[in-house]
């Protein structure tokens, strides 16, 4: 308002501020006022005292300093009285009482029922924990919501599910453990009496030989025999350690890259006498690929299958060895092809079949339950089967370990 009437005649500044004193919709009024704090517009009303009108008064003003046309300062002051609000604090004053015992209330009813609700999901998840403690895997915290006793329903789910699935694999765990164990067990006490046997009969031959009992007075012959007791009996106890450590985790093992066809191509250095001298024809088929594993470990295995193989193979007989970098098939004629039953235990320690179980051609009996030992150790494929003309065929896949 100040704006539009700046630099105007007295008289359009006076009509402005009668325009909007009677056509006012806000609680602001507006009064022009001369140098000697006259107020000359809006026009009088008769019901005003303008004689008590401060612009200092109990009231809140503004005003802005203004000019006419003629140079005359004016001062357009505009008044708001506080009394409404005054008023309206008075009216909440009385009210706050009510409202105070309005809102205790309405918060009491709604704490109380709160409260029954959340005992009732409490008690659920009371009952359910103490179901818990029979460990049923079905058993849940139905308690649904989004409130903290529902998250904490949920939590004990969660917490239930991890428990259970932890206590089956420990149950796992302790199932492995005690099939080891009786495996241990069974292995000691069959190693026991395949060492008890031997020892006995050395024990018989020195006697015999200490008293000169009938032909043991044949000493230089029967040492010989006693010395290759012993040498059976060291091969045996050996074969028994390495059995023994082989089940146990080490971190000296090292894992290195083998040629299978240079380790065969050596180890056929002796067996390709033997094979001239019993009349056997040996075939060789071998890539040059390495493999990643223990030499020690691999030595162990083809030693094991090579001797088998040159031992069980009939005279005039065929020996035929394949390896096409990942897979090593040894393939041999016998005189008698193992029966299934046979073969479900030819693995086992100490086993040897109906037609070999003199230690003479039969062995210790450990060779094979070795070869498994590290076949399941590296977890190499493998099978011993029988095939046509009177062949057996044992076949390891050589995979799933890299030098990292």
């Amino acid at each position: 308002m100040a704006k539009s009437i700046e630099n105007k005649d007295l008289a359009t500044m006076q009509k402005v501020v009668d325009q909007y004193w009677f056509g006012r919709e806000q609680s602001l009024d507006v009064m022009l006022l001369n140098n000697n704090a006259q107020v000359i517009g809006p026009f009088f009303d008769e019901n005003v005292e303008y004689s008590e009108i401060s612009i200092f008064y109990d009231e809140m003003s503004l005003y802005q300093e203004i000019t006419d046309k003629e140079g005359h300062t004016y001062y357009l002051v505009g008044m708001y009285s506080m009394q409404p609000v005054a008023e309206a604090s008075q009216v909440l004053l009385h009210l706050y009482p009510f409202i105070i015992i309005v809102s205790l209330i309405i918060g009491g009813i709604g704490a109380y029922y709160y409260s029954i609700y959340s005992t009732k999901k409490i008690k659920e998840i009371s009952k359910v924990t103490e179901k818990m403690i029979e460990l049923d895997a079905d058993i849940r915290c139905d308690v649904k919501g989004t409130d903290e006793i529902s998250l904490l329903a949920q939590d004990i789910n969660h917490l239930y599910v991890s428990l259970i699935q932890t206590i089956e694999v420990l149950e796992l765990e302790v199932a492995k453990t005690k099939e080891l164990e009786q495996a241990k067990s069974e292995f000691m006490q069959i190693a026991s009496h395949e060492l008890k046997t031997p020892v006995a009969s050395l024990m018989g031959l020195i006697d015999g030989m200490i008293y000169n009992v009938g032909k043991f007075k044949d000493r230089e012959r029967y040492l010989e025999v006693c010395k290759n007791i012993l040498q059976e009996q060291t091969e045996m106890i050996n074969n028994i350690l390495f059995a023994s450590r082989n089940n146990l985790p080490s971190d000296d093992v090292v894992y290195e890259e083998v040629s299978i066809k240079e380790m065969i191509e050596h180890k056929l250095t002796s067996f390709r006498i033997l094979a001239e001298a019993e009349q056997k024809k040996l075939v060789v088929n071998l890539k040059g690929e390495k493999i990643i594993g223990n030499k020690n470990d691999i030595d162990k295995i083809l030693d094991n299958l090579l001797s088998n193989a040159f031992k069980y193979t009939k005279h005039e007989g065929e020996i035929s060895l394949f390896f096409d970098g990942k897979q090593l098939v040894i393939e041999n004629e016998v005189n008698q092809i193992l029966t299934e039953e046979e073969l479900s235990k030819i693995f086992q320690p100490f086993y040897r079949p109906d037609f070999s179980r003199s230690r003479d051609t039969g062995g210790s009996g450990l060779g094979l339950f070795i070869v498994q030992q590290l076949f399941e150790k590296y977890g190499w494929e493998y099978s011993f089967k029988s095939t046509v003309n009177s062949r057996m065929c044992f076949s390891v896949i050589f995979s799933g370990r890299s030098l990292n």
